[in-house]
Parts: structure tokens; C-alpha cells; sequence
């Protein structure tokens, strides 16, 4: 899975990156709230501006923070840069079942404390070489019996991707690798080619 997160506009608006992103393949977007001013207005219109294409694609859209515009615009969940709790037991009760919510945690301490809650997965920004640290991660997730998704955050080169799935990571969220390349398209593809590779790497692995 890749998920991608849009960043400020600076070569592209939000809409081109969505747009070419999906062209490439990408079936996931993560509106940022930095990409989005931080302001709600902002953020609609972002949302509203988009939300059409990626209906038409099949495409999962995801908001940063602002659990009310999601309950609105009835996009598909929100990600919660607050991973507390109360956030995220507050976010869950507000969308509902049928919601996405992930959230982003820095540590295995964050993600322990939600134990328990009805959370889609976290995201967890890479440290140091990033197959260990993310395989050590999800070794103790298993250990304690949490089965949240593991997503890899960062910008990855495609030759580290396979690694992040052997390592137990569900997938990657990418955004400033891919929204400034040469061809946005061109790299989701390849990102793209390169988790499907991995994958299938692990599944021979196994058998």
C-alpha cells in the first residue's frame, strides 16, 4: 500500500498531485494539513476540490486533524498527527465504525497506549536504518498482542521498500519523493512496481 501525502504547494497545487499520483497508480491520498495552510477553509477547499476525482477513481481520501470536515464531507477517515488516547478514542466515537483513523506515533511507548482502541493503522516516521527499527517495532507490537497496521513514513529510495514490507510494515507513506520529482506519475508508478515486488519477495520467502 502507499499511501500518499500531499505537500505545499510549491511546483504542483494540491489538485495536479492528487491527479498525477492517481495517474500513477496511487489509490490512497492523505490531505496534509501543512499542504492546507492548517486552516480549515483551506481545507475544504483542498478536499472539495478533489474529492470527485477520487471518488471516480476508487481512491481512499484521508484528512490530517480535522475530524469535523471528514464527518462533513463525508471523505473516507482522518489521520491524527495527536496520537493521544483521548484523540483518537474522540475521533473514533465522532466518525464511527465505517471511519479510517490512523494517527502517527514516534515511538513503540505511542503506540502502546493505544492498545485496545479501534485505530486502522499508524504511521511512524523512519530512525536510522529503517528495515531494523521498523522490524524491532513490529516484534514488540506482536509480542504485546497489537495488531494495528505498521505504515513506514518517510522519503524511501524504491530499493528500500521491499525490506519495510519484509520487516512487517503494511506499507508506506511518501509524499515530498514523489510530489517534486521529475514526473509525479513516473515515481508513484515505480514506488508502486517496487512494493509489488517486495511483495512477492516475502510470499516466496514463506512458502
Amino acid at each position: 500500500m502507499l499511501q500518499f501525502i500531499t505537500v505545499s504547494p510549491v511546483r504542483y497545487s494540491v489538485a495536479e498531485q492528487a491527479r498525477m499520483v492517481i495517474e500513477g497508480g496511487c489509490r490512497w491520498i492523505q490531505i496534509s494539513s501543512e499542504s492546507a495552510d492548517s486552516s480549515e477553509t483551506c481545507m475544504r477547499k483542498e478536499a472539495e476540490g478533489i474529492i470527485d476525482l477520487c471518488t471516480e477513481n476508487e481512491v481512499f481520501l484521508v484528512l490530517e486533524n480535522d475530524v469535523a470536515l471528514v464527518e462533513d464531507l463525508k471523505v473516507h477517515g482522518v489521520f491524527l498527527t495527536d496520537c493521544s488516547r483521548e484523540s483518537v478514542a474522540a475521533a473514533r466515537e465522532r466518525l464511527g465504525a465505517h471511519a479510517v483513523v490512523g494517527t502517527r506515533c514516534r515511538s513503540y511507548g505511542d503506540i502502546e497506549a493505544l492498545k485496545g482502541l479501534d485505530v486502522d493503522y499508524v504511521s511512524v516516521p523512519a530512525e536510522g536504518p529503517a528495515a531494523e527499527f521498523y522490524a524491532a517495532m513490529k516484534r514488540q507490537m506482536t509480542e504485546a498482542g497489537i495488531e494495528f497496521h505498521l505504515v513506514a513514513e518517510g522519503e524511501f529510495g524504491t530499493d528500500e521498500l521491499a525490506g519495510l514490507l519484509a520487516a512487517g510494515c503494511a506499507g508506506v507513506a511518501m509524499s515530498t519523493a514523489i510530489a517534486e520529482a521529475g514526473s509525479p506519475a513516473v515515481a508513484t508508478r515505480e514506488v508502486l512496481d517496487a512494493l509489488d515486488r517486495g511483495r512477492e519477495e516475502a510470499y516466496r520467502n514463506r512458502i
